[in-house]
């Protein structure tokens, strides 16, 4: 039996060989001209370090991976992609790198290893592009690096929040936590911990009277994670659409009406304790109850109304940052509007380029380290033809 495992395991590793083999010998493009690739958990936006400009294809691969732990079904896309947006861009021949983030990080944790990095010979082989599972703590300074370029000396904070679809960041320059913690992550979590239901996107509305402390008791552990990695009572900056276009513009309107909200909300910011008033106010409305409701008030007072993509959420959206707020002793937060992307960051990070000259071994410590494989040092890998 044990000369029979030995011959199996020698078996697997020659399978394994022969499938990243060709990316051993494969020539890099010049690193003179890059292209940067954001894999986040609803598609892919690509850009460069020469243009503001963007282009952009959607996937949803949060889907993709709560269905059975692997990204499959969403390959074919990605690797159009990876094809198709450089050209879009003008940029051809290119070095292109690519950062895959919550979902992906998801397919490492909960599925196979060997099958990701199966997945990533296959986009190298087919699309040209280094892919890399991005750590959540790497992704937290790419978004900093983010909203420090797009919004200069408007970002006054030392720390930002950035929540995605799959995960949330809290981030400065050399300091970062994350979890997995974006809105339709935390909708997954509502949903099936406080609601009682088994799908991934049931209707949250209304949340109830007693949703503060649920939540607080949901989020505890994420909380004193965050806390221990971070501090607490810093200055923060808010820079995801769902608060920019969703949370911030809903609490503008309230205050119109509410003057405990009043109290709390200005032309840049707003409080915790707007954010809880909130809250009291909309926990008993439905989704149809809470869409009405706003756009009553809106068309009143003359406002914007409310983004209807926003209505499902808009209450579980305030619970989550309320609570990372109270737990992290944070009185304000900032809003600065910021397209953020991780793009800026993964092209000034000199570790993708570094790995790009050893993508075999990465592949490899893929398996073996699991994410943290990106953050081993590239130069102890065996030397490649």
């Amino acid at each position: 039996m044990a000369e029979k495992r030995i011959y199996t395991h020698i078996a697997t590793l020659i399978g394994y060989a022969l499938l990243f083999w060709p990316l051993a010998v494969q020539t890099a493009p010049a690193e003179t001209c890059l292209v940067g690739f954001d894999v986040g958990s609803s598609g892919i936006r690509a850009g460069s370090p020469t243009s503001e400009t963007t282009a952009k294809v959607k996937a949803d691969y949060l889907a993709d991976v709560w269905q059975d732990n692997r990204i499959d079904a969403t390959n074919e896309t990605t690797i159009t992609a990876f094809i198709s947006l450089p050209k879009k861009l003008g940029l051809t021949g290119c070095l292109g790198l690519a950062g895959g983030y919550s979902a992906w990080r998801l397919a490492m944790e909960n599925g196979n290893p060997g099958d990701v990095a199966k997945t990533l010979a296959e986009f190298r082989r087919r699309g040209g592009v280094y892919f890399f599972i991005i750590p959540q703590d790497v992704e937290g300074s790419y978004g900093y690096t983010a909203a420090q370029k797009i919004l200069g000396e408007r970002l006054r904070t030392p720390f930002i929040i950035d929540i995605g679809g799959g995960s949330l960041q809290i981030a400065s320059r050399r300091k970062g936590w994350g979890a997995p913690l974006g809105q339709k992550s935390w909708r997954k979590l509502f949903c099936q911990q406080v609601k009682g239901s088994k799908t991934n996107d049931c209707s949250p509305n209304p949340v109830g009277p007693q949703a503060v402390e649920l939540a607080r008791q949901v989020l505890a552990p994420f909380v004193a994670e965050a806390r221990s990695t971070l501090g607490q009572g810093f200055e923060l900056t808010a820079v995801s659409p769902l608060v920019v276009h969703g949370m911030f513009p809903l609490l503008r309107t309230l205050a119109q009406t509410q003057p405990n909200i009043a109290a709390g909300v200005d032309a840049t910011r707003f409080s915790r304790v707007a954010l809880a008033e909130a809250i009291h106010r909309l926990a008993h409305l439905d989704d149809s109850g809470l869409a009405n409701w706003l756009a009553h008030l809106a068309a009143t007072h003359g406002l914007p109304a409310s983004q209807k993509t926003f209505i499902p959420t808009h209450v579980t959206d305030m619970l989550l940052l309320y609570t990372l707020m109270e737990g992290l002793d944070i009185e304000r937060v900032e809003v600065g509007e910021a397209d953020i992307t991780n793009v800026p960051g993964i092209l000034a990070d000199p570790r993708p380029r570094e790995w790009s000259r050893h993508y075999f071994c990465y592949l490899q410590r893929l398996q073996q380290q699991g994410i943290n494989a990106f953050l081993s040092d590239p130069n102890t890998c065996p030397s490649q033809p």
